[in-house]
């Protein structure tokens, strides 16, 4: 089983030059230049990359590894100190080649958020996101976005939803599993993105118009736009 894990790992690694234009050691040295250590933020520069999640939480465990692949028979060199769990213990595998990279533009990483990261980590927050399983690192870049957005946004866990103010009300993220729902009243700006709010949980929408959210991509330039405004009313 883990020479099949190790051969898909290197079919992985071979294709990275083909199919993204830098190879392995040309990644790593892209994610170190970033100055990211954590491992969601580092993901999140990955898929602004074009780098479909997979792919994206792949390159970060090498790179957590020294830059090492995962199931390479690397007997003769010291493990990486203070190592996460390896995928063997995790179950996760290698991602397939089959579409790794997605066909847009390459950005530059993402300024650092001028709201600090504690202002989103309260635990009330945190267990509010833990109900988007899948989709909780796009919830946790939302709220990093939204603060991004709009310097000084103020975080708090209030019924089903994580609450934005600065100094008012003027957003509220619901995390489902399937999707994300941020509400706000977008006025004229939001005419052609947004929808009208609709109950999450059977919980009464917090504002009138919503955002329906899946996909990084979604997070562009007319997002920030939209929150901004959205702040403004």
């Amino acid at each position: 089983m883990s020479s099949d894990l190790a051969e898909k790992e290197r079919e992985f690694i071979a294709g990275l030059a083909e199919d993204t234009g830098r190879d392995l050691a040309g990644w790593m040295a892209a994610i170190t230049e970033t100055g990211l250590s954590q491992r969601n933020d580092i993901i999140d520069w990955l898929r602004h990359q074009g780098f479909q999640f997979a792919w994206a939480s792949w390159l970060e465990r090498i790179h957590h590894n020294d830059g090492r692949l995962i199931y390479a028979n690397d007997a003769d060199r010291a493990p990486a100190p203070n190592r996460r769990p390896s995928p063997r213990e995790t179950g996760d595998e290698p991602p397939a080649r089959a579409r790794p990279f997605r066909e847009w533009r390459p950005q530059p990483p993402p300024p650092p958020a001028p709201t600090p990261v504690a202002a989103i980590s309260g635990d009330h927050i945190q267990h509010l996101l833990s109900e988007a399983k899948g989709l909780r690192p796009l919830a946790e870049h939302v709220l990093r976005e939204v603060g991004r957005a709009v310097p000084g946004t103020e975080f708090a866990a209030t019924a089903i939803f994580v609450m934005m103010s600065a100094p008012a009300p003027f957003a509220a993220l619901h995390a489902g599993p399937k999707k994300l729902r941020l509400y706000a009243n977008f006025g004229a700006a939001g005419a052609k993105r947004s929808k009208p709010a609709e109950p999450a949980n059977k919980t009464a929408p917090p504002f009138r118009e919503m955002l329906v959210l899946d996909d990084v991509r979604e997070l562009d330039e007319d997002f920030q736009r939209l929150i901004r405004a959205a702040a403004a009313r």
